[in-house]
């Protein structure tokens, strides 16, 4: 079994919202390296999942990076990356299968984004024993395939073992990943592959959700568009890579267009609504809002430690983490306190208020969901 390397001659990303790709750089393939090699160089991590060539994908990154540290474990290493490594399917799935995967230590955060979530998995990374894994995109890359369901498990477990295999995880004893947002559209396939982990959902009211997207586009400058509900339903669509029902189900025929930015409201009713489905059928899963965290982070962060099991004396150790900006350096970054006066307009909030109350169950803009910590 044979891995090999592929040389970058040049790398771009139209986004960094943009799920990581093989597309993401111009290459040539370049010499053989075999899997033990692969495994056991702490340098080298997992980056995407390429369905179309069925072979993952690996960054070998310079000594000295540490990717536990990073906002989004996937800019780093394409900003960084030296080299990649291309491994077939076959292989991929194969060696990790011969690899035990602790399953009862691993925290899974399923999350709507600007929630707290980035701060949540920078915290647990400061815990002794935890490691945290802020957005591998290996993991989300999964949603973007079509596959059965034993096929698509054996994918998320194999991408757990390359992720936090030995010479990366060390002696760590309980592993945290942070996913993106649109992994919720398959929040049930991590579930079902790993159900003896834990899993939270991590929301925000979606007013307050909004203004926070909207005070990043206020200092960026970025100017309005108005889309037809058709346009914003196939926006949502296209990023959550799930099916047109999926959207439309949550869309009124009464409300014709949207701002951009009041269609994203959509995408928040379709990832509340996927948690109620889960939670409704008993799937193994709790939830989390972020107005929790920001009034009681001392009683919360100590459940979480509570649930993966871990000594709640050591939550102090790094419960300064949520007094810096977790996005920093990104251009998620918060600026400063001037930003965070923005609010979002009241003709919006009232689009909002309009499109809330067409729904039967998600018709408030701080809904609690059941299984709340």
């Amino acid at each position: 079994m044979m891995a090999r390397k592929l040389h970058i001659i040049s790398r771009r990303r139209e986004h960094p919202g943009v799920i990581a790709s093989l597309a993401d750089f111009d290459w040539r393939e370049g010499e053989s390296m075999s899997l033990d090699a692969l495994y056991t160089d702490p340098t080298i991590s997992l980056y995407c999942l390429e369905h179309s060539g069925e072979q993952a994908i690996f960054t070998k990154l310079p000594d000295g990076i540490d990717l536990a540290q990073a906002p989004f474990m996937y800019q780093k290493q394409f900003d960084k990356a030296e080299h990649l490594i291309a491994l077939p399917y076959r292989d991929f799935i194969g060696f990790a299968d011969s690899i035990e995967l602790t399953q009862e230590t691993a925290l899974f955060l399923h999350n709507i984004g600007r929630c707290g979530s980035t701060a949540l998995c920078r915290f647990l990374n400061e815990a002794p024993g935890v490691m945290a894994l802020s957005e591998p995109d290996a993991l989300t890359g999964v949603l973007t395939g079509q596959f059965s369901r034993a096929w698509g498990s054996a994918l998320i477990q194999a991408c757990l073992v390359w992720l936090f295999r030995q010479a990366v995880f060390g002696g760590e004893s309980h592993y945290v990943v942070k996913l993106r947002n649109q992994a919720v559209t398959v929040m049930k396939a991590y579930i079902d592959s790993m159900p003896h982990a834990k899993h939270i959902f991590l929301y925000r009211n979606v007013l307050e959700w909004l203004a926070s997207f909207h005070r990043l586009r206020v200092n960026r400058g970025d100017t309005p568009t108005r889309y037809s509900r058709q346009q914003i339903i196939d926006q949502q669509v296209s990023y959550f890579r799930c099916s047109p029902a999926d959207i439309e189900r949550y869309a009124p025929l009464e409300i014709t267009s949207y701002l951009s930015l009041e269609g994203r409201a959509l995408g928040w009713l379709f990832m509340l609504g996927r948690y109620l489905d889960l939670h409704e059928t008993q799937w193994p899963i709790r939830a989390m809002r972020y107005v929790d965290l920001q009034a009681d982070r001392d009683g919360i962060l100590k459940r979480v430690f509570a649930v993966m099991g871990l000594p709640s004396a050591e939550w102090e150790r790094a419960s300064p983490i949520f007094d810096q900006d977790a996005q920093a350096g990104t251009i998620f970054a918060r600026d400063g306190n001037r930003a965070n006066n923005i609010d979002l307009p009241d003709s919006m909030k009232a689009t909002i208020h309009k499109l809330l109350a067409h729904q039967p169950v998600l018709n408030r803009a701080d809904f609690l969901l059941p299984g709340t910590i």
